[in-house]
């Protein structure tokens, strides 16, 4: 607060979830609670109006002061009607309407409050503290769109104030505009240093923003305050990974699953790790104990019925790979996979099913384009097999002019 004699503090908690998986709109793979502690809701405008009242002094000052009174000793229900009247005698007035908004911000009703303060911020805008409890009522109901431009308005108004910088940050993250959170939660890390929460939420945000150096920092702060925080080991070995320290990464995701064996997504996660390194062994024993951990992680199926389809074990693939599917049905191998069961079995329609479906979650890729060609081919379908050749044909010429691209540095038009 910056000005604890004239505010009353916000009711409630502001908290936001973000629930991560490896397949699901959301990059990562730990689940992050965070909160934001501290904003109060001002009356310093209203107050202020008490110094200059407008009009008739005596009787209008007496009734002012009375709502300021039973809002700031938390008599709500009786504050929010008493500036209802004050709105009604004074509908032209600005700070009557802020002061409404106060009273019905402090009761939950958020949406209500917003309306109050923007019709005193239309009344005058230069009202102290209006726009910040504006964006804090908007934040406070997930429209956090809707709270940024009164919350930069905000901030200018108050520079030396980090809570609208704050809730920026917070109201980026939630847009999931990650790259933008950085710098405010920075500012915010700087002044509250030992607050974990934001840290890992900084952390967070440059991870998945692609500064990476940002991120292993963020969580190496956490990690030394707090040597056992799962999920920190948990991303900071994702920073690692993403960044090629593959080793680095094992370690920190091994240190995660000794620290907790039985906390979901962390065997998955450095099964994940075992597989892209083509350590399939370690990777099959990683998903095998996620799946003790999460039975319904369709993700741990596929992959774990997939290292059995490279080792030839059909009827168990077989039956990972369906569970995977039951599980989830968006997840491209899982259908792949399925298909080249159902092909080795000579089951040719199931085979093209499933072909279909993995060319639908990903025409880009060109083995399922492969796969269905030859099974058309059997089916004795030639048109659609050409068809299915000719992209497969088409895909791979795209890559292989991608990869020449990048190796040569020459990614425009080619020399005349």
């Amino acid at each position: 607060m910056t000005n604890g004699a004239s505010a009353v503090e916000a009711v409630g908690t502001s908290s936001m979830m973000k629930y991560l998986s490896t397949n699901g709109r959301w990059s990562g793979s730990a689940v992050t609670l965070f909160h934001f502690l501290g904003c109060g809701i001002s009356l310093i405008g209203v107050m202020f109006l008490l110094v200059h009242p407008p009009g008739p002094v005596h009787a209008q000052e007496d009734d002012f002061r009375h709502a300021v009174e039973l809002t700031r000793t938390g008599r709500l229900h009786d504050a929010e009607l008493a500036w209802h009247q004050l709105a009604r005698t004074y509908p032209e007035n600005a700070s009557v309407h802020s002061g409404l908004g106060v009273a019905l911000a402090q009761q939950g009703q958020f949406e209500e409050a917003a309306i109050e303060y923007r019709r005193a911020l239309t009344l005058n805008p230069r009202q102290p503290d209006v726009s910040f409890n504006l964006g804090l009522a908007e934040f406070k109901q997930g429209h956090f769109v809707a709270a940024i431009e009164p919350l930069i308005a905000a901030a200018k108004e108050k520079p030396q104030d980090n809570r609208s910088g704050l809730l920026l940050g917070m109201s980026y993250f939630g847009m999931r505009q990650y790259a933008r959170v950085v710098p405010y939660l920075q500012a915010a890390t700087k002044s509250e240093p030992s607050n974990l929460e934001l840290h890992n939420v900084l952390a967070q945000s440059c991870l998945w923003s692609a500064q990476y150096a940002c991120a292993m920092t963020e969580y190496r702060t956490i990690l030394t305050a707090d040597p056992d925080s799962v999920q920190a080991h948990m991303l900071l070995g994702q920073a690692l990974d993403s960044m090629d320290r593959h080793a680095e990464a094992v370690a920190e995701l091994e240190a995660a699953a000794r620290i907790a064996p039985n906390e979901p997504n962390v065997h998955f996660e450095l099964g994940y790790l075992y597989y892209t390194q083509h350590d399939y062994e370690r990777a099959a024993a990683q998903f095998a104990l996620e799946l003790k951990n999460n039975s319904a992680n369709a993700q741990a199926y596929t992959y774990l019925g997939d290292i059995k389809l490279r080792n030839t074990d059909d009827p168990t693939a077989e039956s990972l790979l369906a569970k995977a599917t039951h599980l989830q049905n968006d997840i491209r191998l899982a259908y792949f996979d399925l298909g080249c069961v159902y092909a080795n079995q000579k089951r040719n329609q199931e085979a093209l099913a499933a072909f279909l479906r993995a060319e639908q979650l990903d025409p880009m890729e060109p083995d399922a384009h492969y796969r269905l060609a030859r099974i058309y081919t059997v089916l004795g379908e030639k048109q659609k097999a050409d068809r299915e050749f000719a992209k497969t044909k088409y895909l791979h010429s795209r890559t292989a002019e991608s990869l020449i691209q990048k190796v040569s540095g020459n990614t425009g038009a080619p020399p005349q």
